[in-house]
């Protein structure tokens, strides 16, 4: 008896230190912590999110929370805002192509130095700050996601992963460790490959099974044409809107990501507005939730 009370209490004390602003969810959260336990979250993190500090600060207090709670958190980031800001500075030409940044050798090497040498070592510190346990897997010490060339190089150095090594990510897991990862692909010939962070954290999300996969998006969801929130979306409207044009650009790939995830075996995907504080823990936590729930049918 003594012992669960003691877990209930632990429980709590830990949303009162991590998640204070929360305090009105926090009796509802339990049955979602009690859903989620054990399982596996993969959370894509990036854009707006990662420019600025206290937002960076809240997200680490977020992971270190639901890890604390005996939640499999796996973080996936990006970096488009700090790749593009290098790229304007040193005045190399950015084209994409449906939302992919077409990637020569010299735009590789801004890639791999913005996304494995500074941000994933930045959101492992936060984490680890906060009293988290964080490890760093940044696609060049550590390599985990096998990749080809998407659409046979066409994009340049692009690229498409084919093969994760989930016994590695398994094992940190059970430890209680939060992977941090950086999309950044290898083959057996020396090359590497910048991967789209939303199409990496799908492919992850689906190869771990996982039971949810959390986008984080600078907007509040999936909008239609009066900017409104969708607040459900399946594959025959997502398609529809893709093809008129409401969905464009960087949401395409985002929405590929989220229905090749589900069709391979993640249990459900949202895509949530990254610019607000705690919006990790409104998706998982509460009935509110903090976007648009991406449906297979």
């Amino acid at each position: 008896m003594s012992n669960s009370v003691q877990k209930v209490l632990s429980k709590e004390q830990l949303l009162k230190r991590f998640w204070p602003k929360g305090k009105k969810y926090h009796t509802q959260s339990d049955s979602f912590i009690s859903k989620y336990n054990d399982k596996i979250i993969v959370i894509k993190y990036g854009g707006y999110a990662l420019t600025k500090s206290q937002l960076v600060k809240s997200f680490a207090k977020n992971i270190t929370l639901l890890s604390k709670m005996g939640i499999k958190v796996v973080v996936v980031h990006g970096g488009g805002p700090q790749i593009e800001k290098e790229l304007r500075k040193r005045k190399i030409k950015d084209r994409e192509f449906q939302g992919l940044r077409i990637t020569t050798k010299t735009i590789l090497a801004i890639v791999k130095s913005i996304l494995a040498r500074q941000l994933n070592k930045m959101i492992l510190n936060e984490i680890n700050k906060c009293g988290g346990n964080a490890k760093s897997i940044n696609g060049i010490n550590t390599k985990i996601i096998k990749a080809k060339f998407m659409m046979g190089g066409k994009l340049g150095f692009v690229g498409e992963p084919t093969k994760l090594d989930k016994k590695y990510l398994n094992k940190l897991l059970a430890k209680g460790i939060v992977p941090i990862i950086s999309p950044i692909g290898y083959d057996n010939k020396n090359n590497s490959y910048n991967i789209n962070a939303d199409t990496a954290a799908g492919f992850i999300a689906e190869s771990l099974k996982a039971q949810r996969l959390l986008l984080l998006t600078d907007v509040a969801g999936v909008l239609d044409k009066d900017r409104k929130l969708i607040v459900e979306l399946n594959h025959k409207k997502a398609f529809e809107y893709i093809k008129k044009g409401t969905i464009k650009g960087g949401m395409i790939p985002k929405i590929k990501a989220c229905f090749s995830t589900l069709r391979k075996g993640a249990k459900g995907v949202a895509l949530i507005d990254g610019r607000k504080p705690d919006a990790v823990l409104m998706e998982l936590l509460t009935k509110k939730g903090a976007g648009t729930l991406i449906k297979k049918k």
